[in-house]
């Protein structure tokens, strides 16, 4: 009763059960596969009715969807932590991976599932992939900062974000939770090297820096995206508006 009490309104609760739910589905599917796990394993796997997944979620692709702008969002939240910092653009680079990594692949992160874009829906897609351009140019915008300030060296800032960024997300392939090293080390040694690679002086990019906690909270009581309602929501909406129109039809026979 406390922790239900620990939300305002009943959309908080929905809003943090959710965030939950995709959080686990997308570690249910990222160790069987997207197109090899169905909405009854994931289910299972939550230890949940199937009915009562669809209060959260209609089906695997939206999941998928709201995985990747989850993703999204945290890329953003990192570019903002990067661009609020005083410092060069080796600095603001190296605090925006560290951040990133370590709150997509943490414990309360959802990373997983993001680098199967191609089996989102075309629409979804497009939208997946205007926002990770956006990112992908704050990274440019960085690495060109670096280069300014005398940071960085890299002939060209695009390819330098494509390596990085597959680097990245190639965490997904091969990261376990349970094995010998903590994402914060992981996090640590990888930026160590990507940066060091771009670096002009190596030293500063092996300095270990603190970054803020995971914006779990913030993240689970807004709305992140304009996702797809569950089934269950869908219905009642339609219910409403099918009852509508019947409500206005009687009030002007009133008047």
């Amino acid at each position: 009763m406390k922790w239900r009490n620990a939300f305002r309104t009943s959309e908080e609760l929905h809003r943090f059960k959710r965030y939950a739910v995709l959080r686990e589905a997308t570690r249910i599917i990222s160790r069987r596969g997207f197109h090899n796990t169905s909405l009854d394993e994931i289910a299972e796997g939550l230890g949940i009715s199937k009915g009562t997944l669809y209060n959260y979620v209609s089906d695997k692709q939206e999941i998928l969807f709201d995985c990747h702008m989850i993703a999204l969002d945290l890329g953003d939240h990192a570019c903002k932590v990067a661009n609020d910092l005083d410092g060069s653009g080796l600095d603001k680079l190296r605090i925006l991976l560290l951040c990133y990594i370590q709150w997509m692949y943490g414990e309360a992160g959802i990373g997983g599932i993001t680098s199967d874009i191609n089996a989102l829906r075309p629409d979804d897609r497009i939208t997946v992939v205007s926002r990770r351009d956006k990112i992908d140019r704050a990274l440019v915008d960085l690495i060109e900062l670096g280069i300014r300030d005398g940071s960085l060296v890299a002939e060209d800032p695009h390819l330098a974000v494509f390596v990085i960024m597959g680097a990245v997300n190639s965490i997904s392939s091969w990261f376990d939770r349970g094995g010998r090293l903590k994402i914060e080390d992981i996090a640590d040694v990888i930026v160590g090297m990507l940066t060091r690679s771009i670096a002009v002086d190596t030293s500063i990019a092996k300095m270990r820096v603190e970054i803020p906690a995971h914006p779990e909270a913030t993240l689970a009581f807004t709305p992140l995206a304009p996702a797809r309602a569950g089934r269950a929501a869908a219905t009642k909406k339609a219910g409403s508006a099918k009852a509508k129109p019947t409500g206005v039809s009687r009030k002007k026979a009133g008047n």
